[in-house]
Formats: C-alpha cells, structure tokens, sequence
C-alpha cells in the first residue's frame, strides 16, 4: 500500500487504547493525531487538514470552507454515526468520500437512554446524597418505570436496542418510524403509531433519529403540547431536534414531569436556560463514551480508512 496521509480530529478517538493506533501504523498510514477541542473553528481545522487525503473526525465541522482550503481531501472517516456536522451534499458534489461507525455504540447509547428514564422517574437529582451528613429524607414520591408506555420516536438499531432492555420492565412501546414496518420489532407489546399518537399516549418519549432538515425542532411546542400532562421527554440523538425555548417553557408550566438530555443545540450548553431547572437530568454527550464502545468506534474508523485506501491503490494498478 502507498504511503497515505491522514489527520485525526476526534477528541476521543483510540483513547480506550492503542490498538486502532496500532492498526493504522501497520497499515501503513501516516497521520496527525491532533485532538481537536475546538469542532466549530473551520479556518482551525481546514490548516489542520491541510494537504491530507484523510481526516478522522468527531463533532468537528467539514463545510465549504474546509473543503475549498483542503483540495486533497479525498476521505471523512467519522467517529461516530452523526452526520450533521458534515456538508454530505458537498461532499458528493466534490467526490469525497463519508463513511461512519454504525453498531459501535448502539449498546452503549441505549443504556444510556434507560439510565435517564429511571433518573427523571426516580428524582435522582433531587435525592442524590452530596455531603457527609446527608438530609435523609426521600423528596417526594417518584415513578416507577415498570408498566410504562415508551414511546420510541425512530426505531433504528439504538431504539431497538432500547425496546430490548424495556422488556424486563414490562412496558408498552410504541413506535413512529416512516422506515420500518411492524415485522421489524424485537419486542412484543410494540404498536406501530403515527407520531401525533406517540405523542399523546406516551408517559415517556425517547428521541432516536437523525439530525436532519426534516427532523430539525421536530418536537416543538406544538408537539409538546400534544404530550400527556406529567409525561418525560429524553433526547440521547441530536439537541436540535427540539425547540429548547419551547421545552423550557413547558417545563416552568408544569407539563412535563422532567427530562433527560444528553445532547443540546449547542455544546457546550453555555448559560443553558434548562440546566437551571431541578427537573432536567443532562449529561455531556456522554452516550457513546464508554471503553467498550470507544474501542468500537476507533477500530471501525480505522478500518473505514484503511480499506478506502486499499481500494483506490487497487485502482491505480
């Protein structure tokens, strides 16, 4: 194999261990591990790119400009399964190559997702023990998630993987999903709903779809008006899926019992009007990052660069 060039942007790329490292050297590959802390700074990331023909990313941002100031750039191995930070249209416009990890993280994004069911249920904020000599009196009674309707909005493989963990609980699911058919659940106890009835019968609702033009604020507040007073809202996918100025307002109205975010419109959440309230469970946009999934990622990665490689030296032969 020629000798490549290849700049690694993710921030949590191989950092359960060497061995996606490893495999690129034997492969091979020569590359920059650059860790990028700053995804939104493309006039940074375009001179870190530079005349590579490869570039591992994270949340980092490959636009126009990134593109037009990296004309080798043949290849955007992501780090994971989200997209939306990448001009896919442009890309394909200009021969580049996206490829991303699907099935390294869905395990780790599903138990994820049930954690913040149960901490928004169970008022885990509120009843966390945070000194030595704790106040030892429970704050209210709280919620089982045992018997619940869940309502999964996007039944690709994570919410699959949901639906699977919520058997022991014996809840009722249901599913809004254009894509699949009823022959496609895992589970029993699983109805195929239009969205608008997801929405009402629903004591939970968990977020599963892509970031797309379709989806962008597709809860809003007409949408979480449709919801069942007292219902939990939980977003492990993409924070603008909802309209965060609508959700905090049906949060201070006493709509919603609470919700679960690991992901927002902008991160980091800087001065976030929703992190002030004790109903809201957030989390980093730590979903996927577990070693197990982090191995995962960064092995499959490597490995969509590697055989992009391998490909077009065979075709220069």
């Amino acid at each position: 194999m020629n000798r490549h060039k290849l700049v690694i942007l993710s921030r949590s790329f191989a950092k359960a261990c060497d061995d996606p490292l490893r495999y690129l050297d034997e492969n091979e590959i020569d590359y920059e591990l650059v860790r990028n802390d700053e995804p939104e700074n493309t006039e940074f990331i375009a001179q870190k790119i530079g005349d590579a023909q490869a570039v591992i990313t994270g949340s980092d941002i490959i636009d126009r400009y990134v593109m037009d100031h990296c004309p080798n750039l043949k290849l955007v191995s992501k780090h994971g399964v989200g997209l939306d930070s990448i001009d896919l249209k442009l890309a394909a416009e200009r021969g580049i190559t996206v490829t991303k990890t699907p099935d390294a993280n869905n395990e780790s994004v599903a138990d994820l997702t049930v954690m913040l069911m149960l901490s928004v249920l169970r008022n885990f904020v509120d009843n966390l023990i945070k000194c030595p000599t704790p106040d030892w009196h429970s704050k209210g009674l709280s919620n089982d998630l045992y018997g619940k309707t869940v309502g999964l909005v996007g039944y690709g493989k994570i919410g699959k993987a949901v639906a699977k963990r919520l058997v022991g609980f014996n809840a009722e699911i249901l599913v809004s999903d254009p894509f699949v058919k009823e022959s496609d659940f895992v589970t029993e106890n699983t109805r195929l709903v239009r969205l608008e009835n997801l929405l009402r019968y629903s004591d939970i609702v968990s977020l599963h779809v892509p970031l797309t033009e379709a989806t962008f604020h597709m809860i809003d507040k007409e949408a979480l008006d449709m919801m069942r007073d007292g219902a939990i809202l939980i977003n492990t996918s993409r924070g603008a899926l909802v309209d965060d100025h609508a959700l905090y307002q049906a949060l201070i109205a006493g709509r919603l019992k609470g919700v679960g975010l690991d992901v927002f419109s902008v991160e980091p959440p800087v001065d976030e009007p929703l992190l002030t309230l004790h109903n809201v469970v957030a989390t980093p946009h730590i979903a996927p990052h577990t070693m197990e999934a982090n191995y995962r990622m960064g092995m499959a990665a490597a490995r969509n660069v590697v055989e992009f490689f391998r490909k077009e030296d065979a075709a220069e032969k």
